[in-house]
């Protein structure tokens, strides 16, 4: 049953929460679905690498339950 995931970015204390989510089978595929959305964003430009950003799997209750750094 697919589960709804959230995918934050964060820097030291600057935060752009993610209030919509993803639907994802499980964790590892959220997992992937960060990874994509990590590689449009900073292909785009919308984030640099080695900016020190992370991305942030939350899921439904809220609770962190990956960080990817960016």
């Amino acid at each position: 049953m697919p589960a709804r995931f959230h995918f934050d970015v964060v820097r030291d204390d600057e935060v752009i929460r993610d209030e919509d989510g993803v639907e994802a089978e499980d964790l590892d595929d959220a997992t992937e679905q960060a990874l994509l959305c990590i590689e449009e964003m900073t292909s785009t430009g919308e984030l640099s690498d080695g900016d020190g950003w992370c991305l942030v799997i939350r899921d439904e209750t809220g609770d962190e339950r990956r960080r990817i750094a960016i």
